[in-house]
């Protein structure tokens, strides 16, 4: 049996990684061309603590990524405590890659022919696949900082979203050396590179901030729910047949609420591994275990329709409360219902 995979972002390699430990090995194909100063898909960085189980199942050591504990974490004003932090996501890249034999180009038609097996890896592209049944994408842009404070403050990690005049909220997650992403993610938002440098401003009274780089992104926010299908059977000019699987961000394994994405997606490749190559198997896991992001898709539908602007049901408080829970941020619940809220341009107003 020859496997392919195409991509080697941390759904691609961590899935690699794993299945040569089961001696199952794969071709791994990715042209490395992120158009980013450090060479990777513009993302904050950021992961719950938790993240360390899947590394270590990897043989991989957690302090070995961790820059930032992000506790407390102001939330539009509330303080909370989590287990968040943020990683250095290029080294542990570049360590899950470490021992796999890379072909530094995308795989292509002609490649096909020789697997029996092909994962689509490929993130947003979903190269592989047919299209999502119903996709979603969230544009991204993000700015790495050098903030100096201009008196005693230091910079909080932070997630505010009540001043958007759209879908999303502004993060500020702390890296090393003083350095920091601030990013925005929105729906519906088309200058999103003024109102970062605003909302950059607004603090220039108390930091000075020199931007170092800054690059855009989309990420699919679409979940695995309406990212079907992500298995297809198709022939081969020699009258095999052959499977294509997908994993990770292509079939949408990303909060809609968050865009947290990267220990979903090695969550992901660890159930593509463990289900390894029963892949209707694969699929009833993925869809169970991630059917809270189709609840969430849901409300961002809702939030995004005519009928929905501004107007959230109880429904979707609550979801917003669940996310924050099941991130392991503990927040009050009656004061998270409304800050939460604001995360997502809700207002105050009798509920539909």
């Amino acid at each position: 049996m020859k496997v392919a995979i195409a991509g080697s972002g941390i759904a691609g390699a961590y899935l690699a990684r794993i299945l040569a430990e089961k001696g199952i090995f794969a071709d791994v194909y990715d042209d490395l061309s992120h158009d980013t100063s450090c060479g990777y898909r513009s993302c904050g960085w950021g992961a719950p603590l938790g993240i360390d189980k899947y590394l270590s199942y990897a043989g991989l050591d957690m302090d070995d990524y961790l820059l930032e504990r992000m506790s407390p974490m102001n939330f539009d004003g509330l303080t909370a405590r989590t287990p968040l932090c943020t990683i250095h996501k290029p080294r542990l890249l570049r360590d899950l890659n470490s021992g796999l034999e890379v072909r530094k180009k995308k795989i292509e038609e002609s490649d096909l022919p020789a697997y029996d097996i092909v994962v689509d890896a490929t993130g947003i592209s979903r190269s592989l696949l047919p299209p999502c049944r119903s996709d979603l994408t969230l544009p991204t842009l993000q700015y790495r900082v050098r903030a100096e404070a201009e008196g005693g403050d230091r910079l909080e990690a932070g997630v505010h979203g009540n001043r958007i005049p759209a879908l999303g909220y502004v993060w500020i997650f702390p890296l090393d050396k003083g350095h920091y992403h601030i990013g925005i993610g929105c729906l519906g938002l088309a200058q999103m590179d003024e109102f970062l440098e605003d909302f950059c401003q607004e603090m220039s009274g108390r930091f000075h901030f020199t931007i170092l780089c800054s690059c855009r992104g989309t990420v699919r926010v679409a979940s695995p729910s309406y990212s079907t299908p992500f298995i297809v059977s198709r022939g081969t000019v020699d009258g095999r047949s052959q499977t294509v699987v997908g994993v990770g961000e292509s079939i949408g394994t990303v909060s809609p609420f968050t865009g947290e994405g990267i220990v979903y997606s090695l969550e992901c490749a660890r159930i593509l591994a463990d289900s390894w190559p029963d892949f209707e198997g694969y699929s009833r896991k993925v869809l169970s275990r991630f059917s809270w992001m189709k609840k969430e898709r849901e409300t961002i539908d809702f939030l995004l329709s005519q009928v929905g602007k501004g107007r959230p049901r109880f429904r979707d408080r609550w979801r917003f409360y669940r996310n924050a829970h099941r991130s392991g941020i503990r927040l009050p619940l009656l004061e998270a219902f409304r800050r939460m809220g604001s995360l997502s341009m809700w207002v105050e107003g009798p509920e539909k």
